[in-house]
């Protein structure tokens, strides 16, 4: 998976809150990371970004 800032290496981490272990992708280059409820809001997002672009044009 190629991370969606720089393009890197994202590899799976295991991530522990005080409630929950929970797994997510982090770069290994920037350190960013992309979990399930990031990408599912991301989702959403570009979603209704490409119904505003179909109503405009």
């Amino acid at each position: 998976m190629d991370c969606p800032k720089c393009r890197g290496l994202m590899q799976l981490e295991r991530m522990a809150d005080f409630f929950l272990v929970f797994y997510a992708w982090k770069c290994i280059n920037c350190g960013a990371l992309i979990d399930k409820t990031i990408a599912n809001n991301r989702r959403k997002s570009l979603a209704s970004k490409s119904l505003e672009l179909a109503k405009v044009g």
